[in-house]
């Protein structure tokens, strides 16, 4: 006997912005079907924008499968809302089974799991689709590979710096040319980056480290179009330099990339790359070095102030300063991180709670009143309590389980005991695991933000 049912909708952008597919018309209809049928709808699992290629990249589907012990019928629409890929559908048969649970396509009589005869169907559809799928890809992929490989066109409007595109083709930019040129002329001479990128912002156009960096190893500035799929194309487009200056500048990026890198222990690795964020005007500070004499200490700095002079924010706090703040303070930071989820939590769930108790008591009051008729205010009153519904769902979940369950257990182990035996490599994914970023202004003061 059919008791909870769950309600899966999905649809891609693609869809939406070219048939007009709308998760309202899946999940009205779906919502519907349950009241004929008198299901119990136990939770709605919606997927916007996602595509149907894979389960995993759906994190509604995904939750749906967690919920499985509860729900006897999924319902969709239509086959293609669910799967179309082969590997996954089977795997989803064999888990749904493990839970003697079904689904059905409310719109396609012929899906139904709980026949041996909708199971057929199921599966030779799948196959079908993905077929399909797959063949669409073949074509694309033939198409891309002839423009590339043979008429040496490109397939997107974007502009490459130092050419123009005519009729689908690279023609040399002049004045352009003559930049990438200077580029890789001074990059030889100064053998810094940094300064390369200095000079390029002053005297052509402001471009960020990386763009400067891209524009360094390009390889269609010889002529040579670099495809993930096709490998190296040569003679796709009008060489802007000659080969040997550019061979040369790869050379001398390569030395400097090592020379970066390496030590006489090995790879050099910054505990906090990626976390550490300027106060002042909220850029990613990035890892260097900082003395020779008295031995290397590893810092951070803000880039905006480092290369450009557009931040204040002058300090570049060492590593072990902010490690040190970390292991002295992390106990009472996530005990406040603690408290402050916990009231977070309470007020949005209490004020959305609210605010739709506030609407079911003015729609009451505009049916009395004669303002709406009794199936406009049927159709109102049953959103209003499913809404209400899920929104009290919410404070179960959140009673079974808090999401700050890893970090407590983080810290209320022997955290310094276990912390000083880590490897570099080990602490950095450590805190990558439970911080967010971290916050350092002017005057080295630190604030961090939590996962």
């Amino acid at each position: 006997m059919i008791k909870n049912v769950a309600i899966y909708c999905r649809v891609s952008t693609e869809e939406q912005k070219k048939f007009g597919i709308s998760v309202n018309d899946q999940k009205n209809s779906l919502t519907d079907y349950c009241k004929k049928n008198n299901y119990n709808i136990y939770d709605y699992y919606i997927d916007e924008g996602i595509s149907a290629s894979t389960i995993l990249k759906r994190k509604e589907f995904v939750r749906l499968l967690k919920d499985l012990d509860n729900i006897d019928l999924i319902l969709f629409t239509k086959l293609d809302r669910f799967s179309r890929n082969v590997r996954d559908a089977n795997n989803l048969l064999v888990e749904l089974d493990k839970h003697n649970t079904f689904f059905k396509a409310i719109d396609e009589d012929d899906i139904d799991t709980s026949t041996a005869d909708g199971r057929f169907i199921f599966n030779l559809k799948v196959n079908l689709a993905e077929h399909e799928r797959n063949k669409d890809s073949e074509r694309i992929n033939r198409i891309n590979k002839y423009k590339y490989m043979v008429a040496k066109t490109v397939c997107t409007g974007k502009k490459i710096y130092g050419y123009d595109i005519t009729d689908k083709k690279l023609v040399i930019n002049k004045e352009e040319q003559m930049q990438i040129k200077s580029l890789y002329e001074y990059y030889l001479k100064s053998n810094n980056l940094l300064e390369t990128v200095k000079w390029f912002r002053s005297n052509i156009k402001p471009k960020s480290i990386g763009q400067v960096r891209n524009y360094l190893t390009d390889k269609k500035y010889i002529g040579i179009f670099e495809h993930k799929k096709l490998g190296l194309i040569e003679g796709f487009c009008p060489p802007l330099i000659d080969i040997e200056l550019f061979n040369k500048v790869q050379q001398m990026i390569n030395k400097n990339i090592k020379n970066y890198h390496c030590k006489s222990d090995g790879k050099r690795i910054y505990i906090f790359s990626g976390l550490i964020v300027c106060k002042e005007c909220s850029f990613k500070m990035s890892g260097g070095t900082r003395g020779k004499k008295t031995g290397y200490r590893k810092i951070y700095r803000c880039k905006q102030h480092f290369i450009e002079d557009k931040c204040c924010n002058t300090s570049a706090p060492t590593e072990n300063y902010i490690e040190n703040y970390l292991k002295e303070n992390i106990l009472t930071l996530a005990n406040n991180y603690f408290i402050e989820c916990t009231k977070k939590r309470k007020t949005i769930v209490k004020n959305n709670i609210n605010v739709i108790k506030d609407k079911l008591d003015k729609l009451v009051d505009l049916y009395l009143n004669n303002t709406i008729d009794k199936d406009k205010y049927n159709l109102e009153y049953n959103s209003l309590k499913e809404q209400l519904a899920l929104e009290e769902e919410k404070i179960k979940r959140a009673k079974r389980k808090d999401n700050t369950d890893s970090i407590k257990k983080f810290i209320n182990s022997n955290f310094l005991e276990i912390y000083n035996t880590l490897t570099e490599t080990e602490k950095q994914r450590l805190w990558r695991s439970i911080i967010d970023y971290i916050s350092i202004d002017k005057n080295k003061n630190i604030e961090i933000k939590f996962i």
